[in-house]
This record gives C-alpha cells, structure tokens and sequence, in this order.
C-alpha cells in the first residue's frame, strides 16, 4: 500500500509563474524557466522509480511505500526517495538515479559517468545511501517508533539498493572485493527480490512468528514516520538572487500609496498587475506570501482600497493551537474511525509520545 506520494510541486510551480511574469533581466528569467521546467518534469512518475515500484505494491497489504520522505533530526537531514517496508521488518532504503549518461563501477567500487566517452569521477551513492539509513534508523529509536511483538522491539533489517535510469548504461565489475550488488535498473529490482517480495501467502502462513506484525501494525508504523515528514521550501529568491534586482514596474506602481497588510494572513501586500483574464491590465493588492496565501484587495478610482471576496478553501489561514498536553505545534488531522470518522481536529505532532487533540472549533 502506499503511505505517501511524492510531494506537489504544484505551488513552487505558480509561484515561479509569477516571479517570471515581473520585470527581471532576462538571464534570470532563463533561470526562472530552467527551474518551473525541471519542476514539470519531476511532476511525472512515468518510467521513473515510483512508477515501478507503484505498479508491484500499492495493492499489497504486507508491504508500505513512502515516496519523497524528508526527515530532520539531531540537526542533520536525510531525503529519501524511497522507502519499502515489509511486515518481516525488511527495510529498503532506495536511492533512486535518473542518469541520462552511462555509469561504471570500478573493482574498487569508484563511480564515474561518462561525458563524450571520458569518465568524471562521482560520489558513491551507496556510501551515501548508507548514512541515510544510519540517520533513519537513529531516528526511528530515538523516537521509540519501532513496533513491538510480544513485548519485544523489532529491528530493522535495511537495504541498501540505488536503482539506475532504464537509458543509462550500468557497467559493474565481475570481480573485486567491492559489493555493487545493490545497483541495478530500475525494471531488475522486483525481479531480483520477486521471490521474497511477492509473499503475501507465505507471511499469511507464518504471521503468528514473533518476527512478523500485522499489516495494521505496519500501516501505522509508517503513518508515524510520515507525520514528521519535512517538506523542503526554496527560497527562490536567495537562489537566483532577485533582491539584488530592481523590478522596475513593481516599484513604480508601489510610490504613490501605503501598502496594506494582507486580509487573510497579515503579511505584507504588494502592489501588481494582472496578466490575464477579464481583469487583464488591472491593478491591484497581492499577499507577498503568494502562493502560500492567495489574499488580494482591489483598488479603486480614489487610490483607496477595499478587500476582495477570497476563495476560503484557499486562502484561509487559521491560527495553530499549542498541544494542552505539552504545548507543542499541533497538525491538523481527519478522524478514521468512530463516531467521529471524517471530522478534522488537531492532533499533537508529538504523536504517539504525545497525545494531545484539540477540536477544530475548539471546543
């Protein structure tokens, strides 16, 4: 079953639209295009990782994906593409390379791509692979998520795999003391390990082992890693250093009037003009912390401004309470069960060492 999917870039998308749509010179703007291109491409899962490892098991009750999974922890952060977990504990940590040039593994297990037939060395993504798993797993003790059978905590067996382009040329030595046996082709992975993968049957025969949890057990063991996912936000501005620029048109319409604060957040509002539409050529007020909030006011003959109707589903941004239980940040959740099945309440993110909840309406 599938726990997570790859995160939207839906929202870095519109805001980059509109940072193009402004007055940059144009080696920015090629930057600006560069990025919501790249972002567009990452947006397909076709032929990639994902797709394959979707195909196999998102109908599988005794194996959980994750995609995109960024984790903080002990001030140091680990991104991983995949991850695979079994109900036996299996753990794959999968790297996911989408080379478009071929790859070699030497005896020594040195990596290099190949550009015009010449070889550039490259860091090991197994070494790097690995001090992603030792993160996770450091991680999911501190946090006491490892499941537990009969009183005993189950550890982890981890697997290390980097999965390889489909049109990339894989060369791998067939001797050395090295072991590159965990990088292959994507399409291989399933058929390397179909005979433990696919074993549905078997774990169903031997699920009273101490070794084996429940696929319920492990549905909520990867909900909990889940929950403390971090999604990563680009300061787009640092990046292609746009402080630096003046956007000529921006700063004229923003001279001749006070700039508001934002309806709906609070935030600072700037001064635009809209590109297309009916209201094409318009000015008007726009949230600086567009597209996280989407508030906007509209101006008048009179240099006066009043505040647009906003879409709430959108725009809306509600106040986080603190857990009453330890006051830490509380995420907003949706019941499953009970009588309450399908309502919204804010639950501690501390969950489940803290289990603190608060209603939405706070009552």
């Amino acid at each position: 079953m599938i726990i997570k999917n790859k995160d939207n870039n839906q929202d870095s998308i519109d805001y980059l639209s509109d940072l193009l749509e402004r007055d940059f010179p144009d080696e920015k703007k090629s930057l600006i295009e560069r990025e919501i291109k790249s972002l567009y491409a990452g947006s397909s899962d076709e032929g990639t990782a994902a797709y394959f490892l979707n195909l196999e098991f998102k109908q599988s009750k005794n194996w959980v994906l994750i995609h995109d999974l960024r984790l903080e922890h002990n001030d140091e952060i680990a991104h991983i593409d995949h991850l695979l977990i079994g109900r036996d504990m299996d753990v794959f940590v999968i790297d996911s390379r989408n080379y478009t040039y071929d790859v070699s593994i030497s005896e020594q297990g040195d990596f290099s791509y190949f550009y015009n037939s010449i070889p550039y060395p490259i860091s090991s993504p197994i070494e790097q692979n690995k001090n992603l798993i030792k993160l996770l797993d450091n991680f999911l003790i501190d946090n006491e998520f490892l499941p537990k059978r009969l009183g005993m905590t189950l550890n982890p067996n981890y697997k290390n795999i980097i999965l390889m382009s489909a049109i990339s040329e894989l060369t791998k030595p067939l001797k050395g003391f090295y072991d590159c046996s965990s990088v292959m082709k994507t399409g291989k992975f399933s058929e390397r390990f179909i005979g433990r993968l696919d074993s549905d049957a078997s774990l169903e025969d031997i699920s009273s082992l101490a070794t084996v949890i429940s696929p319920d057990s492990l549905k909520r063991f990867a909900e909990k890693i889940v929950l403390h996912h971090k999604p990563v936000v680009t300061n787009y501005v640092a990046r292609f250093d746009l402080d630096a620029e003046k956007n000529t048109s921006e700063n004229v319409l923003n001279e001749s009037i006070d700039l508001p604060l934002c309806p709906v957040c609070g935030k600072e509002m700037v001064k635009r003009e809209a590109k297309k539409g009916k209201t094409a050529g318009k000015v008007f007020f726009g949230c600086s912390q567009f597209p996280k909030c989407r508030g906007v006011m509209e101006i008048d003959d009179k240099s006066s401004v009043k505040e647009i109707e906003v879409d709430t589903k959108k725009s809306q941004v509600e106040s986080v309470p603190a857990c009453p239980k330890c006051n830490g940040s509380m995420v907003k959740r949706v019941s499953k069960n009970g009588k309450n099945a399908g309502q919204e309440f804010w639950g501690c993110e501390s969950f489940p060492k803290c289990r603190g909840v608060v209603s939405i309406d706070g009552a």
